[in-house]
C-alpha cells in the first residue's frame, strides 16, 4: 500500500470537505445569483473528488513488499510517512501565512519548498513551476475571478 500518498490525499480530502463546508458565504442582493461561495465550493468539491479517485487508485496499487528499500536507504512505508507528515506540515504553513504575505511570494515559496522537499534539484524546474503556477492562479483568480488576493 501506498501510505504516503494516501495519507496525503485522505489529508487534502478532508480539508476540501471542510472548506466546502466553512463556505457560507452569502448575498442577498440577487437571490437567483449562486453568491461568493460559488467558486470556493466547486474547487473544494472537484479537489473532494480528486483526492478520492487518488485514494482509490492508490488502493488498488496493492501494498510494497516489506523489505523494499526507499532511494536513501529509508523503508518505504516510513519515507512515505515522512512525506505525508512533511507535505500536510507545508500546507499548514502555508495557509497560516497566507494573508501575511503577498500572493506571489507566499505560493512560489510554498511551492519550492514543496518541491525541493519532494527531491526536485533542477533549479529550471523549480522556478519555471512556480512562477508558472503563481502567474496563472493569480491570473485565473485574481483577475478572472476577481477574488482579493493578499
Amino acid at each position: 500500500m501506498r501510505w504516503g500518498e494516501m495519507s496525503i490525499s485522505v489529508g487534502m480530502a478532508i480539508m476540501a470537505a471542510t472548506f466546502y463546508g466553512l463556505a457560507t458565504f452569502t448575498q442577498n442582493i440577487n437571490p437567483v445569483d449562486p453568491g461568493p461561495a460559488f467558486y470556493p465550493r466547486i474547487v473544494s468539491a472537484l479537489l473532494f473528488a480528486a483526492a478520492s479517485i487518488h485514494v482509490a487508485v492508490a488502493w488498488r496499487a496493492g501494498r510494497a513488499r516489506a523489505g523494499e528499500r526507499g532511494p536513501h536507504g529509508v523503508g518505504a512505508s516510513e519515507a512515505g510517512s515522512r512525506y505525508a507528515l512533511g507535505t500536510l506540515v507545508l500546507s499548514g504553513v502555508y495557509v497560516a501565512v497566507f494573508d501575511r504575505v503577498p500572493y506571489f511570494v507566499g505560493a512560489i515559496g510554498f511551492l519550492l519548498a514543496l518541491m525541493l522537499f519532494a527531491g526536485v534539484r533542477r533549479w529550471g524546474v523549480l522556478c519555471g513551476a512556480a512562477l508558472g503556477y503563481a502567474a496563472v492562479t493569480y491570473y485565473v483568480f485574481g483577475r478572472v475571478l476577481m477574488v482579493p488576493l493578499p
